[in-house]
């Protein structure tokens, strides 16, 4: 059961380069203690990257299948279900408190979508990359791990002509940048309306009811909001946004997310920062991981039965065999659409609220070179020469000091129509090559030939999506608690930011550790 293998691709570039590229998957690569294989093809080639097997997880959640009888019952107060940063901070208010709890996540490895990986000596995010709000939660984590940020450098974007601009949302860089005054105008009165917005701004967590101006800015598409300031190039900047860090074009996707979201873009020159830590965000999860007493990873979480006097959650372990827990209260931080398969009796209203909820296929491609190809200047660059592509490209070396590896990644979301090329190791090697393809077109000769390597991560459902209509009723019916389920993650809010995790995830534990506090008189 669950056995792993690495899918192994050559992949060959426009340039007649040969590089090798595994087949990422929805998960981690490869436990700790693993020895990556190498194979050698061409002298420096080698694979680092290796899948987990989802085979498990789609018979028994997507496909129904019935689960052998428990080998193991094991009792605890809490259960916390899932082990992305929502689930880590869940299980870490709980212990905090004294509350007897386990952590039990299906991958090998806890962090959900803050995983990293090393690549050419560089540890290189492959999901989750950084957070722009240095909340109350987040900070409790930062406290816990002893792990300080770095804040990121402002976003460069490369132009049409190829030049490369930073602190684009300033006067004089927008002056310089953006030719047609017609066009600029239009950047400049959006970047004064979200740059003033207060109490007027979208806000998370949502609350069970929005007010009437919130409730237009959720069912208004980010595209519409855009529409009204007439400037080309903000268009296209907002879709390639949305695309990156919203999953969908800005037709699909909210003004509410889009607000909220974007105000922190406009960088440091308006007093707004970003935060990441040197191998990505992935270094909190694991300092967090570490810090948990009680978790157990590779453990499916395959149904949870909620009864009148606890909560049974069958487990299928590694070896195949089932391990039920038992529990007074469980908090649920996986994907909500695995929700009706999870839970015995999910209920006709989060049924049909689940139905209106969206998530999005996305990759990540690391590409690994000799010299650099990338500035050292900007931690995110949006490169607006290329469309239905890469929206993105992360630098995580410039926020490791004394790294020599270089290793850049493109972000690369995905529509809902090629899942299953992830799950098609050929098919997805040569996205790749074509993606890595039209990347390369802007570098240099001597920068083409200097990739070393190439490395592709996929995730089959990566990002909620937060679509029109999604913040009013959906995503607040589909995380409703029940007597002894709380629900945390990122699509209790229908947005995926780290914000969001942790606030979410930080709720239901505190929740649960009141019931238990009320149970017991204290």
């Amino acid at each position: 059961m669950n056995t792993r293998r690495d899918f192994l691709y050559t992949i060959i570039l426009g340039s007649g380069a040969v590089f090798l590229a595994p087949l990422p998957g929805c998960g981690p690569a490869r436990t700790a203690d693993e020895v990556p294989p190498v194979t050698k093809i061409a002298d420096p080639i080698r694979p680092r990257v290796g899948t987990p097997q989802f085979r498990v997880a789609h018979e028994f959640l997507r496909d129904g299948k019935s689960l052998p009888e428990p080998s193991t019952t094991v009792r605890r107060d809490v259960v916390v279900i899932g082990g992305g940063l929502s689930g880590l901070t869940a299980a870490l208010v709980l212990q905090t408190n004294g509350v007897d709890s386990v952590l039990l996540e299906s991958e090998t490895r806890l962090g959900g979508s803050a995983v990293s990986e090393k690549i050419n000596t560089a540890s290189v995010p492959l999901g989750s990359v950084y957070f722009v709000s240095r909340t109350e939660e987040i900070e409790m984590l930062i406290k816990a791990t002893s792990i300080e940020p770095v804040q990121c450098p402002d976003d460069a974007y490369i132009l049409r002509d190829g030049r490369i601009v930073q602190d684009l949302w300033s006067d004089s860089s927008l002056k310089g940048a953006i030719p047609d005054e017609r066009d600029r105008d239009g950047m400049k009165r959006f970047r004064d309306v979200i740059a003033v917005m207060d109490a007027d701004l979208p806000s998370y967590p949502l609350p069970k009811t929005l007010s009437p101006r919130m409730q237009e800015l959720d069912a208004q598409s980010a595209a519409n909001y855009i529409d009204r300031f007439a400037s080309p190039t903000l268009e296209k900047i907002i879709n390639a946004y949305s695309r990156s860090s919203m999953g969908a074009p800005s037709t699909r996707t909210n003004a509410y997310c889009l607000l909220n979201f974007y105000q922190s873009e406009l960088g440091s020159s308006f007093g707004f920062s970003r935060y990441s830590f040197p191998g990505g965000t992935s270094r909190l999860a694991t300092g967090v991981a570490a810090a948990l007493e009680n978790t157990k990873s590779a453990a499916l979480v395959a149904r949870v039965y909620e009864t009148a006097d606890d909560v049974q959650i069958d487990v299928v372990e590694a070896d195949g065999t089932v391990t039920r827990y038992l529990s007074s209260f469980a908090v649920v931080a996986v994907p909500k659409y695995q929700l009706s398969r999870l839970l015995s009796d999910p209920g006709s209203h989060r049924l049909e609220a689940l139905k209106k909820i969206s998530y999005a296929p996305y990759a990540t491609i690391q590409i690994s070179s000799s010299i650099a190809i990338a500035s050292g200047k900007a931690y995110d660059t949006w490169d607006l020469r290329v469309e239905n592509s890469y929206t993105d490209v992360i630098d995580p070396m410039c926020i490791q000091p004394g790294a020599t590896a270089h290793v850049v990644s493109l972000y690369v979301p995905l529509d809902p129509s090629q899942r299953s090329m992830l799950q098609d190791p050929e098919a997805f090697a040569s996205f790749a090559a074509k993606t890595v393809e039209k990347f390369a077109a802007g570098l240099t000769e001597e920068q083409r030939l200097s990739i070393i390597d190439v490395h592709c991560w996929g995730w089959g459902h990566g990002i909620v999506v937060p679509t029109p209509k999604s913040h009013n009723g959906p995503a607040q019916t589909a995380s409703v608690a029940t007597a002894r389920l709380r629900f945390a993650g990122t699509d209790s809010d229908c947005a995926p930011a780290i914000e969001n995790a942790t606030e979410q995830g930080a709720r239901a534990a505190r929740d649960i550790i009141a019931q238990l506090q009320q149970r017991s008189g204290r």
